[in-house]
């Protein structure tokens, strides 16, 4: 195989509007660097990219619009391209958010957009020839549930490596499921957050560049484990994380196997005018006099306000042997994310979320009413889970397909 990494740095060189907490300013400074991270592979003479923006969500029509880009430059097919964000809540404003009256830096938009693009060409045209080696940790304490405690999570980390013939790891990919939001509303520093520090002390301690996806962390934060906030906070958690997997990091044994990759995408349909659950959760909130009611009722208003509309999700899934990568859209509960690994237990499984478009939270049937994620989803109840059970019924066809042929 062969395999290439490329890193940009988009740092803004001026204050700009910052997409998360709805906050009302311009940025004051920058924490950390803002980047754009593509990692490309040839495996048996079929050629994949993903290039991964540090932002918090991404918009369809910008992932098209990057992928037809470098399919036109590269003659890569399109659906062998990703592109995805690691969802931190103090980058720039680089899209419209769907609950968040936002003012978007479209020259930056651009800038991301060229950035990605070019940077996917980058590896695509620098592949050398490697080897790959999984490994993998379970993290324990700094994040969790952010709705219960010890509730369902999925704390593994995965570290994809990849080494030249001389044995030198010329880079690596790390995944995690966790909501990078140490940095709160209080802070107008431009930051990549707990995943971007993390990457940065591996990259330090590993000596290649490192390029990091996040997984099924819509009720994945450090919100019980905080001991401060702030800078502090979120360099003392990036560097247990890093420590833990150093620790307990043990190989994965990677088979050599079929290649196989497909693209689908199911149509949710959404009106709050016709909806049970949202008539009924706009009854409890009315009537509730929590300090969080007036919050929920203005998430529940603007739903209504949308009107009846249709929302696209977009699956990619990658089979490489006993490797098997899910590509989701938007913030993925972990209940999906364990029920997606359940599913194929003889199989390695790597969830990358926040992928080519952002459709919000996707909660579980026997979760949604209960926390913040349904008032901030656009599904209806039971729409995730459809979607889900046609994520695992396609991957189970496709394994079958090429690992009996």
């Amino acid at each position: 195989m062969k395999a290439a990494f490329i890193k940009k740095d988009i740092t803004p060189q001026e204050p700009c509007h910052m997409a998360g907490y709805a906050r009302p300013g311009l940025s004051t400074g920058v924490l950390d660097p803002i980047e754009v991270n593509a990692v490309a592979a040839e495996i048996q003479g079929k050629f994949y990219a993903i290039g991964i923006l540090d932002s918090i969500m991404l918009e369809g029509g910008f992932c098209r619009e990057v992928t037809a880009q470098v399919a036109q430059d590269t003659g890569v097919d399109p659906e062998h391209l990703t592109v995805s964000a690691i969802h931190t809540h103090s980058a720039p404003s680089f899209f419209k958010m769907t609950f968040e009256d936002n003012v978007v830096e479209t020259k930056l938009q651009n800038q991301a957009k060229d950035a990605l693009a070019s940077a996917m060409q980058e590896a695509l045209s620098s592949l050398a020839e490697c080897r790959a080696e999984l490994e993998e940790a379970e993290i324990e304490g700094l994040y969790g549930n952010r709705n219960v405690k010890g509730g369902v999570e999925d704390k593994h980390v995965y570290l994809l490596s990849f080494y030249n013939n001389a044995g030198e790891r010329i880079g690596a990919l790390f995944n995690i499921s966790a909501h990078p939001t140490i940095l709160n509303g209080s802070s107008t520093v431009l930051s990549a957050d707990l995943l971007g520090h993390i990457r940065s002390l591996l990259q330090e301690q590993l000596s290649c560049p490192v390029a990091i996806t996040n997984g099924c962390c819509g009720d994945v934060s450090t919100r019980f484990y905080r001991h401060s906030s702030g800078m502090e906070e979120l360099e003392t958690t990036a560097q247990a994380v890093v420590d833990q997997f150093q620790a307990k990091r043990h190989s994965v044994p990677l088979a050599e196997g079929p290649v196989a990759s497909r693209t689908f995408s199911m149509v949710s349909h959404f009106d709050a005018h016709t909806d049970p659950d949202w008539a009924l959760m706009m009854k409890e909130m009315l009537e509730d006099k929590s300090p969080q009611s007036e919050f929920f009722l203005g998430r529940l208003r603007m739903k209504e306000s949308f009107g009846a509309y249709d929302l696209k999700l977009i699956a990619q899934l990658r089979l490489f042997g006993n490797l098997l990568f899910v590509v989701l859209p938007g913030d993925v509960l972990s209940g999906f994310g364990c029920r997606i690994k359940k599913a194929f237990p003889a199989l390695h499984v790597v969830i990358i979320c926040y992928s080519n478009t952002y459709c919000n939270y996707l909660v579980p049937e026997e979760e949604y009413g209960k926390y913040f994620e349904t008032y901030n989803s656009r599904l209806a109840r039971g729409e995730a889970d459809a979607f889900i059970d046609e994520v695992i019924s396609q991957a189970k066809e496709m394994v079958a397909e090429n690992c009996n042929a």
